[in-house]
C-alpha cells in the first residue's frame, strides 16, 4: 500500500511539474509584443487622421514642393501635423507593416527641402526608421536618401528643378 502511495505520489507530481509554466516562459509571454494592424477608421494626432489621410498628406505636399518649391513654407504645418500623427498612430500600433513605408514616404518628403531645417528632418526621420524598424525593406532606400541629404540653397533647388 506504501508503494501505491508513493507511486501515486511521484506520477502527480511528474504531471503537475509538466503542466505548470516556468517562470521564464511567462516572462517571455509578458514581453510578447501583440503586433495589430491599424483599422481603417482609427484616426491618430491632434488632427485626427486616418492611415490613408496620412499618408495623402505626405504625397500632396510633396506634390506641392514638386511643383513649386518656394511653397515649402505653406507645408510645414500640415507636415507637422502629419508627424504627430504618425508617432500616435507608431504609439497605439507599432508592427504596423505600413508604418515603414510611410516613415519613408516622411523622409523622401523632407529631402526635397533643400534648407538646413530640410536636412535636419531627413536624418531624424531616417534614424527614426531605422531604429524602429531596422529589418524594413525601404532602410536602405533611406539610408541612401539620408547619405544624399544636402542644404543646397532654396534658389539652387528652383532653378535646378525647373529643368531645360
Amino acid at each position: 500500500m506504501t508503494r501505491l502511495i508513493v507511486a501515486l505520489s511521484l506520477v502527480a507530481a511528474t504531471t503537475t511539474a509538466v503542466a505548470l509554466p516556468s517562470p521564464a516562459s511567462a516572462v517571455q509571454r509578458a514581453k510578447r509584443v501583440v503586433c495589430k494592424v491599424a483599422p481603417a477608421d482609427e484616426y491618430f494626432g491632434r488632427m485626427k487622421m486616418s492611415i490613408l489621410g496620412i499618408r495623402n498628406t505626405i504625397k500632396d505636399q510633396g506634390l506641392k514642393i514638386d511643383a513649386d518649391p518656394t511653397k515649402e513654407p505653406d507645408t510645414r504645418g500640415a507636415i507637422a501635423l502629419t508627424e504627430d500623427a504618425v508617432r500616435d498612430w507608431q504609439r497605439k500600433y507599432p508592427c504596423d507593416s505600413w508604418l515603414p513605408t510611410t516613415l519613408y514616404a516622411l523622409e523622401h518628403f523632407y529631402a526635397k527641402i533643400h534648407t538646413e531645417d530640410g536636412v535636419r528632418h531627413v536624418h531624424a526621420t531616417y534614424a527614426w526608421l531605422r531604429h524602429a524598424y531596422p529589418h524594413a525593406k525601404v532602410v536602405a532606400d533611406g539610408e541612401r536618401e539620408d547619405e544624399g541629404a544636402t542644404s543646397a540653397p532654396l534658389t539652387e533647388a528652383v532653378s535646378t528643378s525647373a529643368g531645360p
